[in-house]
């Protein structure tokens, strides 16, 4: 899922990546909405196949590994994607993917993707008032005009102060469940997790696993 669940020091596709460190580390997962199709008649489902659209390997394993370890706590038989069939395996021939997922016996396919990440970034100045960030004169790029060593040490001198900042994120993930059968999808979840920029992104996965799955439980698609 590009980088949500990682940390590093630049944002590099459109999930999160998060580095500094606050003073409190937390985060926490909803469900938003759900959705049960229509035609959906009850009952668990049978096997499902399921699929963390992911482009770094070991971030697809944790995600597929953990949804299969909660769902499979009650008896319902699964299937890891991963296993089987690579991201770009699947989106160059879908059919032969949908085949190959029903030769390993699965009936159903639950599809894990980002909808959208969103980032709240604050900033403090430390330090006395003559620290105040203001400067006078200086045009806009290099050199800066023709001033002196000391209109140049007076602009670092006032910007000299440290900077505290912290960034915080909402994260929403959606989860799809479809019929390999005929392609009709037959329930969506949509989360939202909201993170400060030092959680741990491994550990907040098993919680959110546990509220999709109770969200499946509870709307009777599984075990």
């Amino acid at each position: 899922m590009n980088h949500f669940w990682t940390k590093s020091h630049r944002l590099t596709g459109p999930f999160l990546a998060a580095c500094a460190v606050l003073l409190c580390s937390c985060a926490s997962t909803k469900v938003k909405d759900t959705w049960v199709s229509p035609s959906y008649t009850g009952g668990p489902v049978g096997k499902v196949a399921i699929l963390a659209v992911e482009e770094r390997g070991i971030v697809r394993t944790g995600f597929e590994n953990r949804l299969a370890r909660e769902l499979g706590r009650t008896g319902q038989p699964v299937v890891l994607t991963y296993e089987l069939l690579s991201l770009s395996e699947i989106k160059e021939d879908r059919q032969a993917a949908a085949a190959r997922l029903r030769e390993a016996g699965a009936e159903v396919i639950l599809i894990t993707r980002l909808v959208s990440s969103e980032a709240d970034t604050r900033s403090v100045r430390a330090g006395e008032e003559r620290y105040a960030p203001v400067t006078t004169g200086f045009s806009p790029g290099l050199p800066y005009g023709p001033y002196g060593w000391y209109g140049y040490y007076e602009l670092a001198y006032q910007d000299m102060s440290t900077v505290w900042g912290s960034q915080n994120r909402k994260v929403r993930l959606e989860c799809s469940l479809f019929d390999l059968a005929d392609g009709q999808r037959l329930w969506a979840c949509l989360t939202e997790t909201a993170l400060k920029e030092n959680a741990d992104r491994v550990a907040e996965v098993d919680p959110w696993v546990s509220e999709v799955v109770g969200a499946l439980r509870k709307d009777g698609l599984v075990k």
